[in-house]
């Protein structure tokens, strides 16, 4: 039996559904009561919006590229919609983000007391801080 290879779509969602399960084991370990893909009214008026994460006052949502690709230029898009929130948080991976010296200094420069942003192995840290 041969498994097929999965698209670059279906990857992509893969590789989100697995930080995501990240992200759900350290909310879990630190016994967090949380709503995942919490419904909300996006930007553009879509009451059908999902945000990852929801605990409290808090929105958090994830997003995962290994390569380059559209997800950088949507997160001006991510960061307004985490702005629908009192508390916004963006958890990212993947290689791309990591060399991506500019999205990181774009992502910084919007930080805020409503907005903030780290990479998933940084989350333990930031909720110790900030929760």
């Amino acid at each position: 039996m041969t498994i097929a290879a999965l698209s670059q779509g279906g990857q992509a969602n893969a590789n989100g559904k697995q930080l995501e399960s990240s992200v759900e084991s350290i909310l879990d370990s630190y016994n967090f009561d949380y709503i995942s893909q919490a419904p909300y009214e996006n930007i553009y008026g879509s009451k059908r919006a999902r945000i990852d994460f929801r605990i409290d006052d808090l929105a958090i949502e994830c997003k995962f590229q290994r390569v380059a690709g559209s997800v950088s230029e949507k997160m001006p898009y991510v960061v307004a919609n985490l702005g629908k929130f009192p508390r916004g948080l963006l958890v990212i991976d993947g290689d791309y983000f990591r060399k991506n010296e500019g999205l990181q200094a774009w992502l910084s420069s919007e930080r805020s007391d409503a907005f903030d942003w780290c990479f998933v192995e940084e989350l333990g840290q930031w909720l110790e801080e900030s929760l």
